[in-house]
């Protein structure tokens, strides 16, 4: 009965986080490619409000998770490292390419590791996995650049975030009577 709340929520998170990094554009207080919407801040913050809350909005921080990934899987391979492609820090400025790409590429790994560490049985595991493959998917279609790099980022990506250590899938039940 949950996941009759929860999938629309994992929806809802799959399509803010699609726009996500983007949403600077829409603002003047940043600018093109800030480290505040093109990373893994935003999507930490959402994992962080959804760890002890209910399981829509764990969904939802999922949800947003997964596809900032994505977002940032294309993000990752501009036409070259120069102006708007390069991370922007407020108050400071652009970065270095080196430190733009590793903070992309970083992001995107800590997004999927977010994702998966949100998620509680193997239910829940099937429906992640396809929603990032469908994700792709139309990322892909959008894109039609990149996309042999980024399919290898995202499977890179994906096989740390199911693998680093970490209060996964893999829980320990508490022994009965023990909270």
């Amino acid at each position: 009965m949950s996941y009759i709340i929860g999938i629309p929520s994992l929806l809802i998170g799959i399509a803010i986080g699609l726009n996500l990094p983007d949403k600077d554009l829409e603002t003047s207080y940043l600018v093109h490619r800030s480290i505040l919407t093109h990373g893994c801040l935003l999507p930490a913050l959402f994992f962080w409000l959804a760890r002890k809350r209910g399981h829509a909005v764990r969904l939802f921080a999922i949800g947003v998770s997964l596809s900032s990934a994505v977002h940032l899987c294309f993000d990752l391979f501009p036409r070259a490292w120069i102006g708007f492609a390069l991370i922007h820090i407020p108050l400071y400025g652009r970065t270095t390419a080196a430190f733009s790409w590793l903070w992309i590429a970083s992001s995107i790994a800590v997004c999927l590791y977010l994702a998966f560490a949100l998620v509680k049985n193997a239910f829940e595991i099937v429906i992640v996995m396809s929603s990032l493959i469908i994700v792709f998917g139309h990322d892909a279609a959008m894109e039609k650049s990149a996309f042999w790099p980024a399919l290898i980022t995202m499977m890179i990506a994906t096989t740390l975030g199911l693998t680093l250590p970490g209060d996964k899938i893999a829980r320990k039940k508490e022994p009965q009577g023990e909270k």
